[in-house]
């Protein structure tokens, strides 16, 4: 809120400075201005004085100037600005003074009470003029080029006291930016004990965002603020802040139901906040957060406590025994460093936090966020560093698991464009996770989808996994190596969220494929496929419409290298499966040097495999000349002869493996020989010299 405080700064310039000029006049003839009449003509030649030196219209009703009584009054001032609209307009500003104390270069205000202070103020480009900056030129002091500074006469010093402050109804305007006081009641105690309570603070400005010029209507209301402090320790108390934003465009969720109800340009914030600060001066100040309670109402996003101790250093701002709690959740940091930026000196904002640990329920994040979290109630533990600039955000040491430790994963990543939704990119590298026992149903049941082939998902046994995935900007990628009970798989899956496909592709050189879908004629695999599957809402709707069904509407393509069928052993067989939903068919073709063999099936529940309908069927080539140049044939004949060669190799290290280790077994038969040899001839020795010394 930069605009709001200039606007203080300036308007209080202003205030003090017209004062300052009526407390002077006023006690240049204080016996004469303590008569009404003195103080009317008084009044008239300030005034004329005012417009003169300010150069534009200036209306007072009144002022007050009682010796005796020791209070100064000036009563509906008004100050217009050099376009002759309605600047500056204060109904009262009443000093309650120590006369006598005056004529001793001492200031002793017993209060100051300013009541009806409003001002619009106006500044358009940087390089135009704004509408206040004459008042501040006609009141600035005003030195020749080359002119030394006037050293000051040795003397006493004037010194101000002030022992009350009272303001009310303030209402200040500058540009599109304004602020509202109802009250401020400020009390100078004994031992240099201050206390103050502001009440309904008011605040409206505009945030525009660069990237799409977006205007964003910021609504601010304070209930109550109430400081207490001595010397440099202070108390704050913020009470029901409610802060609104507005940026006049439709909610971010609107037509994206799957998407969470946080929006910065809808927030509805309560909040409540205590501070407590125990040092304050020019370049820092340090303290303890020890209450902090902030709901976004329009999102859900609800912080239930925070509190930290701070500490402010010019731009560095150091962060320590920080506790971030949500219904479910509790997270703690024992220190961060911020480095705040600034434009003026280039330094850009960074941050960086140690090892951030706690526990959480994922339901806490799915309204605002993941809606598809509602029903994750799997209780977490997570440990991970953070830190970050503006754009990037960087996750370390990443430690994800249950609180039975049968779900655990180890992972670092990076979030990147973060100032523009087209360029951001989730990047995470998952260095080890590892899911046992039910805890792949238990984690999937978790969410509210579509559930398929669940009885093949347990029979997979454990499951490790290490890669790395992508979320862009529509478009979720998956890549890494799976190892489970039936095999390892080398995988890359795509989500297409424009087009709404999966597609990808898996290898295996040796997956079990009969034991993971329960159809014991297949044996062991080594396969690559490919498959693309629709996700369309509406238009997998209307294929379930038209022909009902369980199965995922899907293609697959595969290539099997080798594999085994009721103890016959094929290579090279070519498959592809087509499913509308209902009915999955599927053709298998083997290439052979005289026939194909091939056979079409089909299924409709996969978790029935055993129930699939197969029909064989046989090619031959008897009269085809051409075959050999065929180009399948001859890919078939080279990875034949690849796989020969591989098993060759792979046999010629095993025996150079087992050479190897047979030699190092001899050779430590031979050393374990060769010791006891040597202890044997070491007793013999030692007990013929015992004998020979008898």
């Amino acid at each position: 809120m930069t605009p709001i405080k200039s606007i203080i700064t300036r308007i209080l310039k202003i205030v003090v400075g017209l004062a300052i000029v009526f407390v002077l006049l006023a006690f240049a003839s204080v016996w004469l201005l303590n008569m009404p009449s003195v103080q009317n003509k008084f009044l008239h030649y300030a005034t004329d004085m005012l417009q003169e030196k300010l150069q534009t219209k200036v209306e007072i009703d009144s002022i007050h100037v009682g010796f005796f009584s020791d209070d100064v009054g000036l009563y509906n001032l008004k100050v217009e600005d050099r376009e002759h609209r309605p600047m500056l307009k204060l109904e009262e500003l009443a000093v309650e003074i120590d006369m006598w104390a005056l004529l001793k270069n001492e200031v002793q205000m017993e209060e100051i009470s300013i009541k009806g202070l409003h001002a619009k103020l106006y500044k358009g480009k940087e390089d135009s003029v704004a509408n206040y900056q004459f008042v501040i030129d006609a009141f600035k002091s005003k030195k020749k080029p080359g002119e030394k500074k006037k050293k000051t006469t040795k003397g006493k010093q004037l010194t101000v006291d002030l022992q009350k402050l009272k303001i009310k109804d303030v209402d200040l305007v500058y540009n599109d930016s304004h602020i509202a006081l109802g009250s401020l009641d400020l009390k100078q105690g004994w031992g240099d004990r201050l206390t103050g309570e502001l009440k309904n603070i008011e605040g409206s400005w505009v945030r525009i965002k660069k990237r799409d010029s977006v205007h964003v209507d910021n609504h601010i209301l304070i209930d109550r603020i109430v400081y207490e402090g001595q010397e440099k320790h202070a108390s704050v108390t913020i009470d029901s802040v409610h802060w609104k934003t507005d940026n006049h465009l439709p909610h971010k969720r609107v037509a994206k139901p799957k998407r969470g109800w946080f929006d910065d340009g809808h927030m509805n914030v309560v909040a409540h906040i205590k501070v407590d600060v125990s040092h304050a001066d020019k370049d820092s100040i340090c303290g303890t957060l020890t209450e902090c309670d902030a709901n976004d109402k329009a999102s859900g996003l609800h912080i239930t406590d925070l509190h930290l101790k701070f500490k402010k250093i010019a731009e560095k701002l150091h962060v320590s025994d920080a506790v971030i709690c949500m219904a479910n959740t509790t997270l703690k940091f024992d220190k961060a460093e911020v480095q705040l930026p600034s434009k003026k000196k280039g330094i850009p904002f960074l941050f960086s936090t140690s090892n951030i640990t706690g526990t959480t329920l994922l339901t806490d994040i799915s309204h605002p966020f993941a809606p598809v979290l509602k029903n994750f109630k799997l209780p977490l533990w997570l440990s991970t560093k953070f830190s970050g600039t503006d754009s990037v955000l960087s996750f370390r040491d990443v430690v994800v698991k249950t609180t039975d430790n049968k779900f655990r994963a180890k992972a670092k990543g990076d979030i990147t464009g973060l100032k523009n939704k087209y360029d951001l990119d989730v990047h995470f590298d998952i260095l080890d996770c590892v899911v046992e026992g039910n805890s792949k149903a238990r984690i999937i049941n978790q969410f509210t989808v579509r559930k398929f082939m669940m009885k093949q998902l347990h029979a997979l046994g454990t499951l490790r996994y290490k890669g790395s995935f992508d979320v862009k900007y529509k478009r979720i990628e998956f890549r890494g190596n799976i190892g489970s009970a039936c095999g390892a798989m080398n995988f890359s899956f795509k989500l297409d969220g424009l087009n709404k496909y999966v597609t990808g592709n898996v290898l295996s050189n040796a997956f079990e494929l009969g034991k993971a879908m329960d159809y014991p004629d297949v044996g062991r695999i080594g396969a690559r496929a490919g498959f693309k599957i629709d996700i369309s809402k509406e238009r997998t709707a209307v294929m379930r419409r038209k022909v009902g069904g369980k199965l995922p509407i899907c293609q697959v393509d595969a290539l099997v290298y080798e594999a085994k069928y009721k103890g016959i052993k094929v290579t090279d067989v070519y498959a592809n499966i087509v499913s509308n939903g209902a009915v999955a068919d599927g053709k298998i073709k083997m290439k052979g040097a005289l026939a194909d063999i091939m056979c079409s099936f089909s299924f409709t529940d996969t978790d029935h495999m055993q129930q699939t309908k197969i029909k064989p069927g046989i090619r031959f080539h008897l009269f085809n000349n051409d075959y050999k140049n065929d180009k399948e044939l001859a890919d078939h004949e080279k990875r034949k002869a690849e796989r020969k060669a591989a098993k060759q190799k792979e046999k010629e290290e095993k025996k150079k493996q087992k050479e190897a280790e047979k030699a190092r077994k001899a050779a430590e038969k031979a050393a374990e020989k060769a010791k006891r040899a040597a202890e044997k001839a070491a007793r013999k020795a030692a007990k013929e010299a015992a004998k020979n010394n008898n």
